[in-house]
């Protein structure tokens, strides 16, 4: 194993480089290794930000933890034409409209392909003290989650949704630990908008994660299933000139800093 102060700087490095580069607006990074030798690195962890579509994983935890319960039937069916439609692409345009799915797969729609009709269906079905109750639980102690994912709210509403890089890892790690999240992570993993912190990573190493984006706003959070060593990355970010650009900067510094830990635990 390599000496943790070194592989501490290393990633600090990394992250302080992507963190204060020129223009780089508002940005908060947070990097944690989930086995092994526990290992934290941080920059701005506190800020409090726009969450975006980071949010639909609280929706997902809320979601199974209330059935776990007993609370909520997941296999409850739901007409695909009584659902708002969206001026965004979605992956329900392809259904008929007389054809049904469950609560269970509307939330594998909402965090496969961050569709937001099947968000805005699960946020109903919840109802907004189950979600406040499971952010309490869960220990996001700086968010809040006032609005949804319709037309509506995808504006500056939509920006009322707010968290911290330390909430989201807190969230990343539950998702990660409980067993009765397990459907979680396997949607999580099979997430199509695989830019961001895999972009940059071999096809074989597979990664868990959720971006957000709003105009300015380029999130991304999740897991590294990395065979040597998995790292949990938090990034969020506001006042970003190019969103692209930005998405693009993630994947270069996550490849980096996997890189950096990998080779760490190879020695």
């Amino acid at each position: 194993m390599a000496d943790s102060d070194g592989l501490r700087s290393a990633i600090a490095a990394q992250i302080e480089g992507f963190a204060t580069a020129d223009g780089a607006g508002v940005r908060s990074v947070l990097v944690r290794t989930l086995d092994g030798p526990r290992l934290t690195v941080a920059h701005g962890a506190d800020l409090v930000l726009p969450a975006a579509s980071l949010a639909k994983m609280i929706l997902g935890v809320a979601l199974f933890e209330s059935a776990e319960r007993g609370g909520l039937d997941l296999d409850e069916r739901v007409r695909i034409g009584s659902l708002p439609g969206t001026m965004y692409p979605s992956v329900l345009q392809a259904l008929d409209p007389d054809s049904t799915v469950t609560v269970r797969e509307l939330c594998g729609f909402a965090l496969v392909t961050s569709d937001n009709p099947a968000a805005e269906h699960v946020r109903a079905v919840l109802g907004q003290e189950r979600i406040d109750a499971t952010i309490k639980a869960v220990g996001l102690h700086r968010t809040a989650f006032p609005a949804g994912f319709s037309e509506r709210e995808l504006g500056p509403l939509g920006r009322a949704n707010t968290t911290t890089a330390e909430d989201m890892l807190r969230l990343v790690e539950h998702i990660d630990r409980t067993p009765h999240l397990k459907p979680l992570r396997h949607y999580l993993v099979n997430y199509l908008r695989n830019d961001r912190i895999p972009s940059r990573l071999d096809d074989d190493v597979p990664v868990w994660h959720k971006t957000g984006s709003l105009r300015g706003i380029v999130n991304d959070a999740g897991v590294v299933l990395h065979p040597a060593r998995r790292i949990a990355m938090v990034f969020l970010t506001e006042g970003q000139t190019d969103n692209v650009r930005t998405a693009q900067e993630i994947g270069e510094v996550s490849e980096r800093i996997v890189r950096i830990i990998t080779e760490g635990a190879a020695h």
